[in-house]
């Protein structure tokens, strides 16, 4: 292997380095995860009352 071919290599393997984010961009960044992350909470908590429910009926179909 050439000397070149590595040099190619290593350009196209390392990536090229970002800019910082600015204050306002962060922001709509941070916004957008804690969006995500309460998005992701309600559904597990629809999830587990709906477990829930279907467990009650359950119980109560076996009962009568």
């Amino acid at each position: 292997m050439l000397i070149r071919e590595v040099e190619q290599r290593i350009s196209y393997s390392v990536p090229n380095p970002s800019k910082p984010r600015t204050p306002q961009q962060a922001r709509l960044d941070a916004l957008k995860t804690q969006k995500d992350n309460v998005s992701r909470a309600l559904d597990t908590e629809r999830k587990r009352q709906k477990v829930t429910k279907a467990r009650q009926n359950l119980t109560k179909a076996m009962s009568a």
